[in-house]
């Protein structure tokens, strides 16, 4: 896949994925507090979250797919930080994978199947795996977030591409580094998305990119 194509798709994914997420998942939030209506809500809305959740893994694919795209075209293969960037991809992604499944797992399992549990493990349950979610999506943003920030930065020092393509996709990733701090306050998440979506437009809305190595053409 050539890198304008696959910004078009990360960028397309990312803003249905985000819009979701912040528009219709996001304010379920809510019900979840209060605790005569927290089943009720879990019942009616655990379709949501699981179309959300896949929404948002597609997400996360399509990120791995314009870093290694991009890694591919412009990062040399030999150096020991393009090594090191490959090997944080699949561990930052597996991370995110991970949070998403457990927030889909956390609204099935407050369902009524839960019939021979006690009362007690039945709210204690919820709790622990809105933490165990919570905990691994901030590691997962820290650490895709700080790959990213590194990437954008290697190529811009590099000189294989120019810095003010790369600034929302550095901007996007500190940002993101910052989630363990600030979670469960999505805001930041919120300016993270806009700067990556206008970091993927920055590539996807060309025709063509500078060669990776132009000594050679």
């Amino acid at each position: 896949m050539k890198l304008i194509h696959a910004a078009r798709f990360t960028g397309s994914t990312a803003f249905a994925a985000g819009i979701y997420s912040f528009v219709l998942i996001r304010p379920l939030f809510s019900h979840y507090g209060q605790a005569s209506g927290q089943q009720t809500a879990a019942e009616e809305s655990h379709i949501y979250w699981e179309l959300g959740g896949w929404l948002l893994l597609l997400a996360v694919f399509a990120w791995m797919v314009f870093l290694v795209t991009m890694m591919h075209t412009y990062s040399p293969v030999h150096r020991i930080s393009t090594n090191l960037q490959k090997g944080l991809l699949p561990i930052s992604a597996t991370l995110l994978i991970v949070s998403v499944l457990v927030g889909v797992a956390r609204f099935r399992l407050s369902l009524p199947s839960l019939t021979g549990s006690t009362a007690a493990d039945v709210a204690l349950l919820p709790d622990l795996l809105n933490q165990i979610a919570l905990t691994t999506l901030g590691a997962g943003l820290f650490m895709g977030g700080g790959l990213t920030a590194w990437i954008c930065i290697d190529l811009v020092l590099l000189d294989k591409l120019p810095a003010k393509w790369m600034v929302p996709g550095a901007f996007a990733g500190i940002l993101s580094l910052l989630s363990p701090l600030l979670l469960p306050n999505m805001l930041h998440l919120l300016a993270a998305l806009v700067a990556y979506l206008a970091w993927c437009l920055v590539f996807g809305l060309r025709r063509a990119l500078p060669p990776a190595y132009p000594d050679l053409n």
